[in-house]
C-alpha cells in the first residue's frame, strides 16, 4: 500500500506540539499503533466500510475514522439587526427566568412564600429584560460589526480508516474479497 498526498497536505508537523490535543483528548488509545486500509471522500463511505469490516467479524472498536484536510465552512443564514439581537437576547433571558424562578419556588427559596406560578412569571419578565439589555449591548460593543447569522459545519477532504497495525492484514483481505 503507497502513502498518497493530499492536496495541501504538509509533510511532518504543521502546528506546534503545544497545539495538538493529547491523545486522550482525540480519543485514541495510546501505545497502539494504526494503519489506513482505506480512504473514502466521504464520512459515510469510511462508515460502511467499517460497518463491512465489523459485518465479517472484526472487532469495530480496533477501527477509527480520521478526517483530514479539515476545513470549516460558515453558511451565512440571514442578517441580524439591532431588534433580532434584543429578541434573542430577551428570549434567552426569559427562559433562563423560567427556569430559576421555577426552582426558586420548587425549593421554597424566597421567603415570604410566594406561588411558584407567580415567582416564574416575575423572573421570565426580569429575565426578559435583563437577557434583551445584554444582547444589545454585546452588539453595541462590536458594532454591529458581524451582523449577520451563521450555520458553522467542519468538512474534510477525505476520510482514512485505520485499524489497529496488528489487524490490518486482516481487514484488508476482508475489504478486498468484497
Amino acid at each position: 500500500m503507497s502513502i498518497t498526498e493530499y492536496p495541501g497536505q504538509q509533510n511532518g508537523p504543521s502546528r506546534a506540539a503545544a497545539d495538538r490535543p493529547t491523545a486522550e483528548e482525540a480519543g485514541a488509545r495510546v501505545g497502539v499503533a494504526q494503519r489506513v486500509v482505506a480512504v473514502h471522500p466521504d464520512h459515510e463511505k469510511a462508515e460502511q466500510t467499517v460497518q463491512t469490516l465489523a459485518d465479517a467479524g472484526f472487532p469495530a472498536q480496533r477501527a477509527t475514522i480520521v478526517g483530514r484536510g479539515l476545513t470549516i465552512v460558515d453558511r451565512v443564514t440571514g442578517q441580524l439587526s439591532t431588534a433580532d439581537v434584543t429578541a434573542r437576547g430577551a428570549i434567552s433571558g426569559l427562559v433562563v427566568g423560567v427556569l430559576v424562578g421555577s426552582l426558586l419556588g420548587l425549593f421554597d427559596l424566597v421567603t415570604p412564600t410566594v406561588p411558584v406560578g407567580w415567582l416564574a412569571f416575575n423572573a421570565a419578565i426580569l429575565g426578559a429584560v435583563l437577557g434583551a439589555v445584554t444582547g444589545l449591548l454585546g452588539y453595541a460593543f462590536t458594532r454591529g460589526r458581524r451582523s449577520f447569522a451563521t450555520h458553522s459545519r467542519i468538512t474534510a477532504t477525505h476520510y482514512d480508516v485505520q485499524v489497529d497495525a496488528d489487524l490490518a492484514d486482516r481487514a484488508v483481505r476482508l475489504l478486498e474479497g468484497d
